[in-house]
């Protein structure tokens, strides 16, 4: 798990804000340039957690930047302890100065709400990312920020990656973690009911031990705890320093293979209408140099447009806190801490669209597989491939789409074929140096049968309600109405029942 803020910005948090002088009426920020926030794929802006802590200055070059690369939306912070470092006690300037700034240049701001209070921490738990003693507290002053920005922010996040220890301390933990949401969630609503409230904000990365949970997990227990009225949308993270999100569907808990099982667990809930947001993208430039980190986040950002359940997405961040840097938290910016742009600026600021690959798969619309579960991909032998929430569908020619059912092309996966025809009417083709078929239905699950069998079956048979085996001196098939037998110098015989 990347820990959103990085040395400065904790002890930012951690040690200077008593120091902040602190006001006990709050003054409200008016404006009457407001953006709306568009809930769709195509929604490309900057995640900037650091802009919060910057001065006049600072925050006006980082704004200028914004406005340069037509940002519409981004993703800032309000860190709970920065506002209300001692109790009942509120420092809204620097809050004030991001937020009127965003507004006076007409974009719409997302905003996570994350850094308990010394005060309001529990007892075991390290700031600025400790869990909140009190739900309720940590609730109530989300309505505050909700009741002091109401109409200028679009949406709120509710914490930040809390299926790590970096991100929510002393452990991770989806029961507590649903608890937030279940505090927050109806306050904020109860204030201004067109806000989006975004749930999850998960990380991408494995289990490991009790430092990480990995986000399919974690968004599990959180159904299982009574999550799922408390969010209209789904943050993650997806980040890899090591390859392109695209290229990830092979690999097993890779950023995008978590984020279609993710998908599958919202569907299975009933929670299909709610979109999944990426609140933070980017490769940190100690890591990649600054040609793969461009070519990570054009390849992020024309494939994120592929999937009909992707919301807003975020780069992190606008700028290197210092270019000379080790520190991944220091490198991630799409400009050098002195300005200057790195490569990925110039995607930015002409981004790609979807793959034409990908327009090939879209004309492919039969229902019966369900909605798109992943980009388009290259599987084994070089086939472009995608899944589906209730199949799989290979590019076997160029313009010829097959699709599998999910059992069967699971089927194709183990034994690491291609289909020949697409499946229609319970059955399938399928190549190879043995060829057979496929017959399937939920009743009768996924049987075959070698090329013979299928030459002299007929749909009066029914489908097959076992696979093809040796009985008796004979290779027998079983269907729903009927029976096949193959015997040596005597060939195929068909038995349908009466």
């Amino acid at each position: 798990m990347r820990a959103v803020l990085g040395a400065i910005v904790s002890g930012l948090c951690v040690v200077a804000l008593i120091a902040i002088p602190t006001s006990h009426r709050p003054r409200q920020v008016f404006t009457d340039n407001f953006a709306a926030l568009s809930n769709t794929a195509t929604t490309l802006g900057f995640a900037d957690s650091q802009v919060f802590f910057y001065n006049d200055a600072e925050v006006a070059a980082t704004v200028q930047r914004w406005v340069q690369n037509n940002i519409r939306t981004v993703r800032i912070g309000i860190p709970w302890g920065g506002v209300e470092a001692l109790q009942g006690r509120y420092d809204w300037s620097k809050a004030d100065r991001v937020v009127a700034a965003a507004a006076a240049a007409n974009i719409s701001i997302i905003c996570a709400i994350t850094s308990t209070p010394w005060w309001a921490k529990a007892w075991n738990a390290l700031p600025p990312h400790g869990r909140p003693a009190s739900p309720d507290q940590y609730g109530k002053f989300t309505a505050k920020v909700a009741e002091r920005y109401k109409g200028r922010i679009a949406a709120y996040e509710i914490w930040n990656e809390p299926n790590g220890i970096f991100g929510y301390h002393p452990a991770p933990d989806p029961s507590g973690y649903t608890d937030l949401l279940k505090a927050a969630y109806p306050r904020i609503k109860a204030v201004d009911p067109a806000a989006i409230v975004v749930g999850g904000v998960l990380g991408s990365g494995k289990s490991w031990g009790s430092w990480t949970i990995d986000p399919v997990t974690f968004l599990t227990r959180m159904y299982a705890a009574g999550a799922q009225p408390f969010f209209d949308a789904l943050s993650y993270h997806p980040y890899s320093y090591t390859m392109k999100f695209s290229q990830g569907m092979l690999q097993a808990d890779s950023p995008v293979d978590q984020l279609v099982r993710m998908r599958r667990v919202m569907l299975e809930r009933g929670d299909a209408p709610k979109k999944i947001w990426v609140s933070e993208y980017g490769a940190p430039t100690n890591r990649v140099n600054e040609a793969t980190q461009a070519a990570y986040i054009a390849d992020m950002i024309s494939t994120w447009q592929e999937l009909p359940y992707a919301g807003p997405l975020m780069l992190y961040t606008t700028r290197d806190l210092n270019s000379s840097s080790n520190s991944d938290d220091d490198r991630f910016g799409l400009y050098r801490s002195n300005w200057v742009p790195k490569a990925a600026q110039q995607v930015l600021a002409s981004p790609p669209g979807p793959a034409a690959v990908y327009q090939r798969f879209a004309a492919f619309t039969d229902p019966s597989f369900g909605e798109v579960l992943s980009p388009v991909y290259t599987g084994p032998f070089k086939v472009p491939t995608q899944l589906r929430a209730l199949g799989t569908l290979w590019e076997v020619a160029p313009g010829k789409i097959v699709a599998a059912p999910t059992p069967v092309a699971d089927l194709a996966r183990k034994r690491n074929i291609l289909p020949k025809t697409t499946f229609k009417d319970g059955y399938q083709d399928f190549g190879g140096w043995q060829p057979f078929r496929a017959w399937y239905s939920p009743q009768t699950g996924v049987q075959i049968a070698s090329v013979e069998f299928a030459k002299k079956w007929v749909p009066e048979l029914g489908l097959a309600t076992s696979s093809e085996k040796w009985v008796n001196g004979a290779t027998r098939v079983t269907f729903q109405r009927g029976v096949m037998t193959w015997r040596p110098f005597v060939g195929v015989k068909v038995y349908r029942s009466p």
